[in-house]
């Protein structure tokens, strides 16, 4: 092969090269919207909250009673065994719930694929998978441990199933909430993160106050309970870093919450759920509709 030729092809080789690297730049400039869609929390975030501002409002559905159980049988076996009474200590509802749940969210290993074969009662619950990292349960049976704890110390407690909107999405989640009587509210207790959820002033919220929020583009973060202690935060914190710091979190509660489960009855052992908040115009999934103001007024009588 002559000189001339060698050079020739290496003058297209270098070409090739360059054009091929061109085409890499233009490609990853003319997608960097759907890079960025892909890559950005905060691009997610604002299509799930749009999602749910489509969808504010509810279909009317039955005024109903929820019946909270603070007798049964069980309790006092489960403050005996464990000391509740102890952890969860005094002041509000609130405080007295997230101690709780502070004390036993780190203790109970999560594991997605558990399949419910422990009868669903906090007894049975904590016997399999108290401090034993091979034993990891979901977030339906912590949600039952942490109901039957409150219930057990005469707060009002109830596991709430929030829902996805997608029909192909079958990842839902299990919270609880607790009324708290100074607050005059329900407030959400997440016992699989350990987190509740407050709003820019700090103020702690229900679901459907976070939903409220998160429709309407406003701000409201969950926190880890560990930074809350006797009514005080241990540090000053940036409540705007916190939830930027961890976006799955805040993202996996978005997605979750276009349409919401509740029990008829809330007491020790598994009760299936029995009625529903669902998007107007949504079709209804097995569960009848129930009125907003049911799920949201006083418990107390």
């Amino acid at each position: 092969m002559t000189k001339g030729k060698k050079l020739g092809i290496a003058a297209v080789v270098l070409l090739l090269a360059a054009s091929i690297a061109l085409n890499i730049v233009l490609l990853f400039r003319q997608g960097d919207s759907y890079l960025t869609y892909l890559q950005s929390a905060d691009q997610i975030r604002k299509t799930e909250a749009g999602i749910l501002r489509n969808n504010l409002e509810f279909e009317d559905g039955k005024d109903a009673e929820f019946v909270y159980d603070f007798g049964h049988e069980e309790y006092p076996k489960l403050i005996a065994a464990y000391g509740i009474d102890r952890t969860a200590g005094e002041g509000s509802e609130f405080e007295r719930a997230l101690r709780l749940m502070n004390e036993y969210a780190p203790r109970l290993t999560h594991a997605g694929s558990y399949d419910n074969h422990v009868a669903m009662n906090a007894l049975a619950l904590l016997e399999y998978s108290l401090d034993k990292k091979g034993n990891g349960i979901n977030c339906l049976s912590k949600a039952q441990i942490l109901n039957e704890m409150c219930l057990a110390l005469g707060i009002y407690a109830r596991k709430v199933w929030i829902m996805p909107y997608s029909a192909y999405d079958t990842e839902c989640h299990v919270v609880n909430e607790v009324w708290d009587t100074a607050l005059n509210k329900w407030v959400m207790l997440d016992i699989t993160g350990n987190t509740y959820w407050v709003d820019a002033k700090r103020t702690p919220l229900s679901v459907l106050e976070i939903r409220q929020k998160c429709a309407m583009n406003e701000f409201c973060t969950p926190l880890d309970a560990g930074t809350y202690f006797d009514g005080k935060y241990r540090d000053v914190i940036d409540l705007e870093q916190i939830r930027d710091k961890d976006p799955g979190s805040f993202l996996y509660v978005l997605k979750n919450l276009a349409w919401i489960r509740y029990c008829s009855t809330y007491s020790a052992g598994g009760a299936n759920a029995s009625y529903a908040l669902y998007p107007k115009g949504m079709e209804q999934q097995g569960e009848p509709a129930v009125s907003r103001e049911s799920c949201e007024r006083s418990p107390v009588r």
